[in-house]
C-alpha cells in the first residue's frame, strides 16, 4: 500500500488500532459508505489467508471477553461466599 502511497492513518500513532478496523473491513469484504480507513486499498491488497486471520481474531477475542466476564463473577462470588 505504501508503494501505491498510502500511508498508515495519522490518528493511530503506532497503537495498533488500525489493525482491528483493517479485520473488519477484510471480514465484511465490502467497502463501507463512511469510513475512517482505505476501505478500497485494504480489499484490494487483502490475500485469502487475511480472511481467515481476521475471523479468528474476532473470534479469540470474543472468547477471551467471555472468559474474562464469567472469570469476574464466577471470582466475585466465591470471595462473598466467605
Amino acid at each position: 500500500m505504501r508503494e501505491e502511497g498510502i500511508h498508515e492513518p495519522l490518528w493511530d500513532k503506532g497503537l495498533g488500532i488500525r489493525i482491528n478496523m483493517y479485520a473488519i473491513v477484510i471480514r465484511r469484504q465490502k467497502p463501507a459508505k463512511a469510513t475512517i480507513v482505505n476501505d478500497e486499498a485494504i480489499l484490494r491488497h487483502a490475500r485469502p489467508i487475511d480472511l481467515l486471520l481476521a475471523r479468528v481474531m474476532h473470534y479469540s477475542f470474543t472468547i477471551t471477553m467471555i472468559l474474562a466476564v464469567y472469570g469476574y463473577f464466577a471470582y466475585d462470588l466465591g470471595e462473598r461466599a466467605y
